[in-house]
């Protein structure tokens, strides 16, 4: 019986111990807290700087794939983007000011891994404009922070290359199709009646001049299918895949 008093004593001894020691006083949560907000600080400053010494080296002219994925990473951390999802409001001031020119720099790293992953600038707003242009925009047109010369190259030199290269050769592109379509609509019934009971989708001379054949061959399928379409209309098959 006393034995079971012991072992009843010893139990609750260890529960009241985990009691206490598991319950913090508003001192202990505070102090955690601000332990917690300085850790974030620290963290988003150190963040900052090495985006800052991979941008001091890096050749923005020929941007490395890698080193613009870190920055835009390192970069990250000391936006209002990261603070919202982190669910660290309360650490804005600070970082801001530990953390001056985040959002722009990390605008321009976004650009810079865009056009290291296709080469030219060009190439970037050619196959990702949308992207590519809409990080460019956002880096103000009189930025005045880190790194400003570096920043407002690239951002410049983006927006001038879409106005003046790109988008007249996609209006230019667009045009030329327009012309095509309006050539073939033109001729249609004269090649109807040329070819008699052939199937005018197959007309070879139209395809053969040069029409669509510079625009529509990228995945080869001109070329891979010729064969196929001079047996398919000779055999009175059905519609041919339009190009």
């Amino acid at each position: 019986m006393k034995t079971i008093k012991t072992i009843s004593f010893v139990i609750c001894l260890v529960l009241l111990l985990l009691f206490v020691g598991g319950c913090e006083t508003k001192s202990d949560i505070e102090a955690r807290q601000q332990q917690e907000r300085e850790y974030f600080i620290k963290s988003a400053e150190e963040s900052y700087q090495e985006g800052m010494a991979i941008f001091q080296e890096m050749d923005f002219s020929n941007p490395d794939k890698e080193k613009s994925k870190k920055a835009s990473l390192c970069f990250f951390v000391g936006t209002a983007d990261h603070r919202h999802f982190s669910e660290r409001e309360d650490c804005a001031s600070e970082v801001k000011s530990k953390c001056p020119n985040a959002e722009e720099l990390y605008y321009t790293a976004n650009c810079l891994e865009i056009i290291s992953e296709w080469g030219t600038i060009e190439k970037g707003l050619t196959i990702k404009n949308s992207m590519l242009r809409y990080y460019a925009e956002l880096i103000p047109e009189k930025y005045d922070g880190d790194l400003k010369e570096k920043v407002l190259l690239i951002r410049n030199q983006i927006i001038d290359i879409d106005e003046n290269v790109v988008k007249p050769k996609a209006a230019a592109l667009k045009e030329r199709h327009k012309q095509l379509q309006a050539e073939y609509d033109r001729t249609y019934s004269e090649r109807v009646a040329k070819q008699g009971d052939d199937d005018p989708y197959y007309d070879e001379e139209f395809y053969t001049a040069g029409n669509y054949s510079e625009d529509y061959d990228d995945d080869s399928y001109r070329s891979e299918k010729r064969e196929d379409r001079e047996h398919h209309r000779q055999s009175g098959g059905g519609t041919r895949r339009w190009r």
